[in-house]
C-alpha cells in the first residue's frame, strides 16, 4: 500500500514509539510504501530503501500514479497561503525538497494542491520542476556542491534533512536528491546505488568522502562541506583539519 507524506516534515523512528531514535525524515509530498500497521504507527519503506516507523496521522493513502512529483520547493522554506497575496493567511510552511501539485500556470503566486486535500498558493519562484541530472560532468559537480551549500550554517540534527536541522548523510543525500540522483541515506557505501568506490586521492568536487561514522562532500581547494555534531552546523573547512583520515571515497562519474 502506498502513501504520501501530508505534513511538512515527518520523523522516521527506529521503533514504533515516540521515544525511539529518529533515524530519518520524509518530507511533504514524498511517497512511501506502508509495510504494516502498528497501533498509531506505520512501518514504511522509502523509495531509497530506508525503513522505519512514521505516525499514521502524518500519511495520506494515495493511488498510483500520484501527482506529488510535479514541483519541488526550491527555497529554505515556502509559505503556502490561503490567497495569492503576501498578506494571505499561512496554511503551512514546506521545506526545501518537499513536493506539491502545481495546479495553474506561471504567475507570482502559483496555485498548488497539498497532500490531504488542501490547496493554496506558493510564490512561483520558490518552485522548480524536477529535472534529470545535468549531462555535463563539470556542471553536475558544481550543481551538487551548490545544493550542499544551500544548507550552510544549518544546525546539526541527528536524522535531519531540512533547514531546521540536518546530519552528515542527510546533507549529502539531499544535495544529490535535488540533482535527480538517489543515493543511500547513511554514512557508508551501499551496493545497488549509483555511487561507486574510488581512492580518496582522486576524489573531485561533488564526490563523497567516507570516514568512520561520517560522510562529507568534496568542495574546492582542498576543502569539504559537511554537517557534524562537533561543529554544530553545516560548514566548509579544510580537509587537512578534519580527523580521522577518510576510509574511502565515492563518485557517480
Amino acid at each position: 500500500m502506498m502513501a504520501v507524506v501530508r505534513v511538512p516534515v515527518a520523523p522516521v523512528y527506529r521503533d514504533a514509539r515516540m521515544a525511539s531514535e529518529r533515524v530519518d525524515e520524509v518530507l511533504h509530498g514524498w511517497q512511501v510504501e506502508i509495510l504494516s500497521r502498528h497501533m498509531e504507527f506505520c512501518h514504511i519503506s522509502t523509495d531509497y530503501g530506508y525503513q522505519g516507523f512514521v505516525l499514521a496521522a502524518d500519511l495520506e493513502l494515495t493511488p498510483l500514479p500520484s501527482p506529488w512529483t510535479t514541483r519541488c520547493i526550491s527555497h529554505n522554506f515556502a509559505d503556502v497561503t490561503a490567497t495569492p497575496h503576501v498578506r494571505g493567511d499561512v496554511i503551512t510552511s514546506l521545506p526545501f525538497g518537499a513536493f506539491v501539485d502545481l495546479r495553474g500556470g506561471a504567475q507570482e503566486y502559483a496555485p498548488v494542491g497539498l497532500a490531504g486535500g488542501k490547496a493554496g498558493y506558493i510564490r512561483e519562484n520558490f518552485l522548480k520542476t524536477r529535472l534529470p541530472p545535468a549531462d555535463n560532468e563539470d556542471e553536475l559537480r558544481q550543481n551538487l556542491l551548490n545544493a550542499a551549500k544551500m544548507y550552510l550554517n544549518t544546525q546539526y540534527r541527528w536524522g535531519g534533512k531540512t533547514h531546521l536541522g540536518i546530519d552528515c548523510s542527510g546533507l549529502t543525500f539531499m544535495a544529490y536528491r535535488l540533482n535527480g540522483i538517489t543515493i543511500w541515506r547513511d554514512a557508508h557505501h551501499k551496493e545497488g546505488f549509483p555511487l561507486r568506490k574510488i581512492p580518496p586521492a582522486v576524489a573531485k568536487t561533488g564526490d563523497l568522502l567516507y570516514f568512520p561514522g561520517h560522510v562529507a562532500m568534496i568542495a574546492e581547494d582542498g576543502r569539504i562541506i559537511h554537517s557534524s555534531h562537533g561543529n554544530g552546523v553545516a560548514k566548509i573547512e579544510k580537509l587537512a583539519k578534519y580527523q580521522p583520515e577518510p576510509l574511502y571515497a565515492c563518485t557517480v562519474f
